[in-house]
């Protein structure tokens, strides 16, 4: 019994330090913090070289967020939609977006990131945000009709 406690003790505290180490505290009250929502609020019509409103509404639970790392709004026509980056590129980090024609929004107050945009030409287009806020990411996208 006595060789059995000698490489036993040291095996079970190496096991203790371990899983004590593993321990990452996800916050204070030990809950996840809530999903961000992006309620996108631009018009489902535009005429063609008038400037229009690009808006999204950013909350976390009841709150407003105002601190987004990043919110972009990317627009292309329906017809010419850019290539998604391949798996070894990964995502695209915000300057990459601007490199590919995304606008940068700005804050207004309660939530609100704005970019005032002009479409010179008909067609339907695609507006996506990309926003990000601390470790979360989302890119909802709509669909404008220019006339």
């Amino acid at each position: 019994m006595k060789g059995q406690a000698r490489w036993f003790t040291p095996l079970l505290i190496l096991v203790l330090i371990m899983s004590g180490c593993s321990y990452t505290e996800q916050s204070a009250s030990g809950e996840m913090p809530e999903m961000i929502r992006v309620k996108l609020m631009m018009p489902d019509q535009a005429k063609v070289n008038e400037e229009v409103a690009l808006q999204i509404k950013l909350t976390q639970g009841e709150k407003p967020v105002d601190d987004a790392d990043q919110v972009q709004f990317q627009i292309w026509d329906e017809q010419n939609e850019p290539a998604a980056p391949s798996i070894e590129e990964g995502m695209m980090n915000a300057d990459e977006l601007e490199a590919r024609g995304a606008v940068k929004a700005s804050s207004v107050g309660d939530g609100i990131y704005e970019v005032k945009y002009t479409f010179q030409e008909p067609g339907v287009y695609v507006v996506q945000a990309h926003v990000t806020s601390g470790a979360m990411h989302t890119m909802p996208r709509t669909k404008v009709t220019v006339e």
